[in-house]
This record gives C-alpha cells, structure tokens and sequence, in this order.
C-alpha cells in the first residue's frame, strides 16, 4: 500500500511538473517567436509566469459542469496505466496498450463534447463534426500501433519497451514514426494550447473566458499531448532503456523535451489549421496512405520473418 502511494505522489508529481514546464517553454517560445514582450511581469526570466496564469483562472468565479469534472478526472486518471519504468506505474494489465488507446479516446470524446455546448445546450452538429474528425486521425494512428504489434509480437508497453534493448523500433518503422509525429502535431494544433482554437470553440467563443472549469479544460489539453509524446517514446524511442552510460529515466525526460520543443516551433513555423475540409485532405491524402503502406510493408516482413524465415 505505501509503495502504491507512493507510486501515486511520484507520477502526479511528475504530471503536474511537466506541465508547469511546457507552459513556460511554450510561452517563452510564443512570445520570442511573436516577437512580444511576454515576461516583463514576472521574475526569474518567466518562471514564474505559469503561476500567474494560474491565479488569473482561479481569480474568476465560474461555475463547473459534468463534462468539466469528468475531463478533469479522466485527465488524471489515463496516466495510472502507462509505465514510465519497469517499476513506476499504477494500474497494471496484461494489454495495457489497448486501455490505454481507450481511455484515451474517451478523455478526446469528453473534450469535444464539452466544447461543442453552449448556455442553451449542445450544438449537435459541432459536437459529431469534430467527433468524426479527431476520430479519422486514430485511422493512421491505429495502422501504425498495429505495425508496432506485429514487430514485438505483444500488446503490452513494458515488452515494447524491453524489445528495443538492442535496435529501437523507429528502424524498423520509420514510415510510423513520421505517421505518429505527424498525428501528434496536428492534435497540438487541433487542440492549440498557445491560442484559442477557432476550430472547436469558435461558435462558442464566450466560454474561454476564465475560471476553475476552463483551467481543467486547459489540463486536458496538456495532457492529451503528452500521452502522444509518451506513447511515441514508448513505442518508437526505447522508453526508460539506458543510453551508453546515462540513466534511462533521464533519457526519458530529454526525449519528451526534444520532442515537445520540435513540436511547438513546427506549430510556430506552419499556419494555423481551421478549416475541416483542409485537415480531412491531410488526413486521407497522406497520413493515412502512408500508414497504410507502412502496414502493409510490416505484414510483408512479418510473412518473411516469421513464416518463411528469410529475414
């Protein structure tokens, strides 16, 4: 029980940390980016600026709905079956890569349902267009985990992350890594955490104002980002697996830093993306035909290596 408590302190410390972090690296970078003056109200060259943030949702009343405390929770509540070493996790199953695809799908479908509401209701027709659009990208992102299986023969992350002892998994499937970097930058800009998203809240663009709700909603984003940081790390780079002499933990944290920094200056560098049908062309024109191949190519190796002994 204490080491189970213990395990708990230790990942939501991490959790909330990293958010901490990747508000301040994001902002610094926006504001050096957009050439704004950005942190001349708080000290230690904007550290402490994320704090601030933080009091400005806090200070304003709001009220909390269902869908907020449920983002909130399930925002959470994802990272308790995700391993971030042999020995720090929380909830253990025998195919934790599939749960973990589920809640993470259920963590997107609350966030969209609480954007796609208004003072009178739900905007049905918002809510089932960006259901259906966040759910296309989960097309290629499924061909490449499949890909991913076929490899290691197993659906649990701890054996993925043990397979890649030797060679890691982005040389035999580079095609999927492109396909998941891709996905994942995408989602930052479905979901843009340094602006408000006019694709999913511009109808409704009187809830991002402030408050304890809207900073729950904020969490979520993070962490939806995260996870596709975290699994790209598990799946492709070796996860906690030592580098030459460094420790694997802290290979961990210089990988998930690398990655989410390309990511926010890819996001600078490319326009905003708010159009459907625009992101829907991307999806079918290329992430998905090359997840597609890359399939195919796994299953064909797969063929040779296992069945025919070829390779």
């Amino acid at each position: 029980m204490i080491i189970l408590f213990r395990n708990v302190v230790y990942l939501y410390l991490i959790l909330i940390v990293n958010i901490y972090m990747c508000s301040y690296f994001l902002n610094k970078l926006s504001s050096r980016v957009e050439l704004k003056r950005g942190f001349s109200a708080s000290r230690a060259k904007g550290l402490g600026y994320p704090v601030l943030k933080l009091f400005r949702y806090l200070s304003k009343d709001d009220r909390l709905n269902i869908w907020e405390i449920l983002i909130f929770f399930f925002s959470f509540f994802i990272w308790t079956i995700i391993p971030f070493s042999p020995t720090l996790i929380i909830i253990r199953f025998e195919n934790d890569l599939v749960i973990a695809i589920l809640f993470y799908m259920i963590l997107l479908f609350l966030i969209l349902m609480n954007a796609s509401r208004s003072r009178y209701g739900f905007i049905f027709k918002n809510a089932t267009k960006n259901i259906l659009m966040i759910y296309n990208f989960f097309i290629p992102v499924i061909f490449c985990i499949s890909g991913i299986v076929l490899i290691n023969r197993t659906l649990t992350l701890k054996e993925i992350v043990g397979f890649q002892y030797q060679y890691w998994n982005i040389i035999y499937q580079p095609l999927g890594f492109i396909v998941m970097f891709a996905s994942a930058l995408l989602l930052m800009k479905l979901f843009n955490i340094t602006k408000k998203s006019t694709l999913f809240l511009g109808q409704n663009i009187e809830k991002e104002g402030y408050g304890f709700g809207r900073l729950m909603v904020r969490i979520s984003y993070y962490s939806t980002l995260f996870f596709i940081i975290v699994m790209i790390i598990i799946l492709y780079l070796a996860g906690w697996q030592n580098l030459f002499f460094i420790n694997g933990n802290i290979i961990f944290g210089i990988k998930f830093y690398i990655i989410f920094l390309i990511l926010v200056l890819l996001d600078k560098a490319t326009p905003q993306l708010n159009d459907y049908s625009y992101l829907l062309s991307i999806n079918w024109k290329f992430l998905i035909p090359v997840a597609a191949v890359n399939f195919l190519l796994t299953i064909v190796f797969f063929i040779l290596r296992n069945i025919y002994g070829i390779i």
